[in-house]
């Protein structure tokens, strides 16, 4: 289960489209800029200063290409290394959430916020396979009956 930061810091960072879809997952648009900054300068970095370490060792003409492109992907694993470690995860994940009733809180979370929650029925078929898949599909239709008796409407997909 992932759920994104609680309190008025996650709900101003939403509202404030702050974060971004990228290859299936939400991101923080600043955080992916800099890991994007620091993956290219450490490529090129491990690319051409390896190209010049390894012409400065003497070896071989032919084997200059192959030595700084494996210096370059060296660099990249770097740039993964110093993200990770300077920026932290955009949301936590937890795998006793339905257990502590955390589970039924964020989906609660989710309805409350400017679109609402919405059906299971207006969700696309994709949307209702992901939860079916995730086993999430009961927990979503405990909280569509929550949201009625609190008499929420279901919302916008």
């Amino acid at each position: 289960m992932s759920r994104a930061p609680e309190g008025d810091a996650a709900k101003t960072a939403e509202q404030q489209g702050e974060y971004l879809h990228v290859w299936g997952d939400t991101v923080r648009g600043k955080r992916l800029l800099v890991g994007v900054v620091v993956g290219v300068a450490c490529g090129l970095l491990g690319l051409y200063g390896g190209r010049w370490v390894v012409d400065l060792l003497g070896v071989e003409e032919h084997l200059v290409d192959v030595w700084s492109l494996i210096t370059g992907i060296l660099g990249c694993l770097l740039a993964g290394v110093i993200t990770a470690k300077f920026t932290s995860p955009a949301r936590i994940i937890s795998e006793d959430a339905d257990e502590s009733g955390e589970l039924a809180q964020a989906i609660d979370d989710l309805g409350e916020g400017p679109r609402g929650l919405g059906t299971l029925e207006d969700a696309t078929n994709l949307s209702r396979r992901e939860l079916e898949a995730a086993g999430l599909t009961d927990a979503f239709r405990d909280a569509e009956s929550r949201a009625a008796q609190h008499g929420r409407a279901g919302g916008d997909h």
